[in-house]
């Protein structure tokens, strides 16, 4: 990377800070209940004993691993005499500053698209990373303890590796490695983030096979293993949580007891709606980068697919598309802007950047207007 494109990226990462700070500023509540019942309550039950624990906790359909996370930052706020609501906020800080990886990790996405290196791949880099930081349907969930969070900061980094690895063409095994081990941390906290991995690992081993297989396994095996250690101390055997879970939520469609919607959902909701009154410019935009960005819509066109033919939704489910949004939409709106400045000399730039600043303000728009029975999770 160039100076200028060091500096650049920094500022961007800082632009990201601010309005991960504002995101967490303005939300003080919750998102769904999960994030405070399977997570922050937990949490303070390995505390102090006391807590109302949800009836996964009772059955076993949740690991223990993340309320011991939240529980050890709770403890570690404790000691500076910070408890009760301000310790949550500040637990909720970190998550959002911990969603700033993600900056780095789309700028080496838009990186990895370009089909050459050099200066196109650094615009194109920070192109991608300039949405991740701003673009608010991320943004919004970046301040918040669900289980997703963490999640979709570890996919971002698989993505990473995974095109990355596809880029050299050489399957270079520490590459895979790490690739593995992303995917390994997103999987083993949920294990539901395994249809958003399908497209890259469906990739991977199409195109090395076994060369890719050892590395991947031996990536993921830290976490899952962790995952299944912890479910053995607290649950009496491993991978209990998982299984549970599976069993649970697929093959008896437990979920849908908790609400169903129409299949449709997730197109007209967070595909569309949450994308604003400028939805259709907006895919107009993924549209012009489809050439380089094919990988990335596929990679988040096939789980909103198989998402879809269940009947329990929750708009959530799909939090994990928006840095591969982010991804596709970088992608095409440096490919109009280019087309832009060489129609338009001096106006054309001009018109990129308000281009650019009107879909981010109609993703706002969008994000917004989240319907209140979806953003507390009220079942329907």
């Amino acid at each position: 990377m160039s100076d200028r494109g060091s500096h650049a990226l920094w500022t961007i990462v800082f632009v990201g800070l601010v309005a991960r700070v504002a995101s967490w500023w303005f939300q003080g509540g919750f998102h769904y209940p999960d994030e405070i019942f399977q997570q922050v309550e937990p949490a303070h039950h390995l505390r102090t004993g006391v807590a109302w624990l949800p009836w996964e906790f009772t059955i076993g359909l949740r690991s223990w691993l993340p309320p011991a996370v939240y529980a050890a930052q709770f403890e570690i706020l404790s000691w500076a005499g910070v408890t009760g609501l301000s310790a949550l906020r500040l637990v909720t800080l970190h998550n959002a500053l911990m969603t700033l990886l993600m900056v780095p990790a789309g700028y080496r996405i838009g990186v990895a698209l370009w089909p050459n290196d050099g200066p196109d791949a650094e615009a194109a880099g920070l192109s991608v990373a300039l949405f991740t930081a701003l673009l608010p349907g991320l943004v919004y969930y970046a301040p918040h303890t669900l289980i997703g969070t963490p999640c979709m900061v570890s996919l971002s980094w698989g993505y990473v590796y995974w095109l990355e690895a596809r880029k050299s063409q050489t399957a270079d095994p520490n590459v895979l490695v790490r690739c593995g081990f992303f995917f390994g941390v997103a999987g083993a906290l949920r294990a539901t983030c395994g249809v958003h991995m399908l497209v890259p690992l469906v990739d991977l081993l199409w195109r090395a096979r076994l060369k890719a297989l050892r590395p991947l396994v031996l990536g993921a095996a830290l976490p899952v293993l962790a995952v299944g250690a912890v479910d053995m101390i607290t649950w009496g055997s491993p991978f209990h949580s998982t299984i549970e879970h599976l069993r649970y939520n697929v093959l008896e469609g437990g979920a849908s007891e908790h609400g169903t919607l129409p299949w449709h959902f997730y197109v007209t909701e967070p595909l569309w709606q949450r994308l604003g009154p400028l939805a259709f410019v907006f895919w107009l935009v993924v549209i012009a980068g489809l050439g380089r960005s094919w990988l990335v819509v596929l990679t988040f066109a096939v789980p909103s697919i198989v998402t879809s033919s269940i009947a329990h939704k929750e708009e959530r489910f799909l939090m994990y598309n928006w840095p591969l949004i982010a991804a596709a939409l970088g992608i095409g709106w440096l490919l109009i802007a280019r087309w832009l400045k060489r129609h338009a000399r001096i106006v054309g730039p001009v018109a990129a950047v308000m281009l650019a600043a009107a879909l981010l303000a109609s993703n706002l728009h969008g994000t917004l207007e989240l319907p209140w029975t979806l953003r507390r999770g009220m079942f329907r």
